[in-house]
Order: C-alpha cells, then sequence, then structure tokens
C-alpha cells in the first residue's frame, strides 16, 4: 500500500485506517467486493497458519541453543510462569467480579443473537491439511533445541540460525507489508455482520465492565514492567498498538504473532529471549481469555439467579483451566471451545448459558484477541525483567542474532 505522505507510510496509521475504513464504509460494499476482500485477508492467514508451526519451531530451537544449558531451566520457569499469570488473571476476574457484577446484573438472561447466516464468507479457501499445528511446532522446537545442547553439533547449531533467517526474511518481506491489506478483509467482516453492534444490546453493563476491566489490567502489568516509569510504560504500549489493532481484527493471537515478535523485540532490545517468550506464550497465556471467560460466566450465573461459587471452588476452576490453557489455539473461537466443559463442570452452568457463553465470547472475540496480544507484550516485559539478572551480565541474551526481524522504521515505526 503506497501514500503520498511520508505519516500514511507508518505502519500503526495503516492499521488504524484500514480500522476506520472497514468500519464506516464497509456496509457501503456491495456483498461481492466485501467477500473478495474477506477472501484475500482469508487466504494471507491461511498461509501464515500453514508457516505458523515452522516460524515457532525455528524461533524456540535457535532461542534455546541461545540459552546454553540455562535454556533447560528457562522452559520450566517460563511454565511456571505462564500458569501463575493465568492464576493472577482468573482470581481478578472473580474478586472484583464478585464485587461488581452483583451491583450491576439485575437477574434476566440478555436476548443476544449471532447471526450466522447472513454474513460475509470467503469465496475460497485453502484445504485445512495442515498436520503440523502450532503447539507441535513448539514441542518439535523444544525437544530439538534440548538436542542441539546435548550434542553440542556445529552443523545443528548453523542450521538452526539458517532456518531462523528464513523464516524471518518471509515474515519481514512477505507478511508485513500485506498486512493492511490482511486486516481490511477481516475489519470488514466485523462491519458488516454487526457482531460489536449485537454486543451493545443487553449485555452492555457487563461488557463495559469487561472492557474496563482489561484495559486496566493489562496496563498495570506494563507499569510493572517498566518498574513503574510512566513514560516508558506509555512508549512500549504504543509500540505494542500494532499488534493489538492486529490481534482486534484477525480475532487470532497466533496470527498476530510477527507484529507481536517485532514490537516486543523493540520494547525489550533483545532479540533473543524475544523469539523465545512469544512463541511459547502465544497461545497458553490469553490474559482476554481468562478475565473475559471467568467474568462471562459469574455474569450468567446471577442473570439465572444462581449464585456465586464459593472461592474453593473456584480455585478447582482455576487450577483446570490453567492446565487445559496449555492445549488452547490462538485462532477466532479457539480460546473458549476446550474451557467449555470446565466452565460447565466447575462453575456449574446449564447447557443453555455455556451455549450463552460460548456464543457472547464469539461476539466479544475481536475484543478478547486484541487484548491476549497486548497481556502477550505485558508478559514479556514482566518475564524478560524478572530474569534479566540470570539471562547476562547486561540484561540481554548472549546469542548472535543475524537477520533477525529488524522491522525498519519504514515498516513498523512508532
Amino acid at each position: 500500500m503506497t501514500f503520498s505522505f511520508s505519516l500514511f507510510k507508518k505502519l500503526p496509521v495503516q492499521l488504524v485506517l484500514c480500522l476506520l475504513i472497514g468500519l464506516s464504509l464497509g456496509n457501503a460494499l456491495p456483498l461481492s467486493g466485501a467477500n473478495m476482500l474477506y477472501t484475500i485477508s482469508c487466504f494471507i492467514k491461511d498461509i501464515l497458519m500453514y508457516a505458523l508451526p515452522f516460524i515457532i519451531f525455528t524461533y524456540l530451537w535457535a532461542a534455546i541453543i541461545s540459552f546454553g544449558n540455562r535454556g533447560k531451566i528457562l522452559i520450566g520457569v517460563t511454565v511456571c510462569f505462564l500458569i501463575l499469570a493465568n492464576a493472577c488473571a482468573l482470581l481478578t476476574a472473580y474478586g472484583l467480579g464478585s464485587i461488581v457484577l452483583p451491583a450491576i446484573i439485575k437477574g434476566s438472561i440478555p436476548h443476544i443473537t449471532y447471526d450466522a447466516t447472513v454474513h460475509v464468507t470467503s469465496l475460497w479457501n485453502i484445504p485445512d491439511w495442515q498436520f503440523i499445528k502450532p503447539p507441535h511446532g513448539m514441542i518439535f522446537g523444544i525437544i530439538l533445541g534440548f538436542i542441539t545442547l546435548a550434542t553440542q553439533s556445529p552443523w545443528l547449531t548453523k542450521t538452526s540460525q539458517t532456518c531462523r533467517m528464513f523464516a524471518t526474511n518471509c515474515l519481514k518481506k512477505g507478511f508485513i507489508p500485506v498486512l493492511p491489506l490482511y486486516v481490511l478483509g477481516f475489519v470488514i467482516k466485523l462491519s458488516r455482520d454487526g457482531q460489536l453492534t449485537n454486543l451493545m444490546h443487553g449485555y452492555a453493563h457487563a461488557f463495559i465492565f469487561i472492557c474496563i476491566l482489561m484495559m486496566t489490567y493489562i496496563t498495570f502489568w506494563y507499569f510493572v514492567g517498566n518498574a513503574f516509569n510512566v513514560k516508558k510504560t506509555i512508549a512500549s504500549m504504543r509500540e505494542m498498538l500494532p499488534a493489538g489493532i492486529t490481534g482486534f481484527t484477525t480475532m487470532s493471537s497466533s496470527a498476530s504473532m510477527p507484529v507481536t515478535l517485532a514490537a516486543t523485540e523493540k520494547n525489550l532490545n533483545d532479540r533473543s529471549f524475544s523469539n523465545f517468550i512469544v512463541p511459547i506464550s502465544v497461545n497458553p497465556h490469553m490474559v482476554g481469555d481468562g478475565l473475559c471467560i471467568t467474568v462471562t460466566a459469574l455474569a450468567l450465573l446471577l442473570m439465572a439467579g444462581k449464585p456465586i461459587p464459593s472461592l474453593s471452588i473456584f480455585l478447582i476452576y482455576m487450577i483446570n483451566y490453567c492446565l487445559v490453557k496449555f492445549s488452547a489455539a490462538g485462532v477466532p473461537g479457539g480460546g473458549v471451545i476446550v474451557i467449555l466443559p470446565v466452565v460447565r463442570d466447575y462453575l456449574g452452568l446449564d447447557e443453555a448459558s455455556t451455549a450463552l457463553l460460548q456464543t457472547i465470547y464469539l461476539l466479544q472475540d475481536p475484543i478478547m484477541s486484541s487484548a491476549n496480544v497486548m497481556g502477550n507484550g505485558a508478559f514479556a516485559m514482566v518475564t524478560h525483567r524478572l530474569l534479566k539478572p540470570w539471562l547476562n551480565k547486561d540484561g540481554t541474551s548472549n546469542i548472535e542474532c543475524t537477520n533477525q526481524i529488524d522491522v525498519t522504521k519504514k515498516e513498523v515505526a512508532r
């Protein structure tokens, strides 16, 4: 996409323009034009999803090698951090939800519809022959990283650098230049399907509370990651904004990973750690899902005239949620599928309320995905700060990074 003014060459400006154009003019397009733009976006997304396991695999492989023998410990520590982060989000949602929701919920199930019969559709799709999924890429990358450390093979080390260079070039030259077009089709679909408008009817009070909770919670962790420096916090959140917009429009934290990687690398000034922490946390760490699913479930219980579960029952739900979340996929609707049985079995939602929870999740998916992406950026900053003294004397990883995701000012500018 080419603009005559230098300001419009900045990726955040392009993404905001696509968002505004799609939401304001999407309904003015003929259905055939909307379908075509959405088809292009879906095609780009399908290609990215096919490549994503390889990208995750190569980044984790090279990143683990960079940490030497500390890589094994780093994996275990990171998994513990992921569990603690999810537990913290759920406990926050439970604590504040127990206080606020009884005051704003009046005890009736809202009438929320999700019309799946009249909507923008993709004219054609790439066949789903993806046998290797992103979680498989994560597992293979970790295993091969440990094998390389154990064997100290120069050939495997060099191969990992070559593969990482290839993956980086694919993202830098193939994905980032078409990102505005990628986003536009999804925005048009959101606009024409009226998903955001439907969400505001009936469920408005709980929805507003969830939005405020997500923004406050994520901002707090950015403050923590920046040692409560206001200027640095604002700068780091602004750097992550293109990734958040991408998550909003694509409804996928996995599809937003290339932009998340680039922004996290700039915020941390540590390519090796960024290439490690983002792929490993993109699926299990979904702060938006944790806050939204929990608050929505509690709201639905109150709407059905049921009490909020006791803390002991909620802790059982929290443990199962944190474990199941490692099997979730950062794709549209993927976060709630594996959680529904946990919500039903441990929070006491009936079948009708469970189905309504899934419907509300789909309607809120753009906002939650954006929160997930922004939350992943905060998680990377907090984790890096906690591990900074251990990583290296100067606070950075000891890998020689060449040809990484080096997004220049022409591609991702503040």
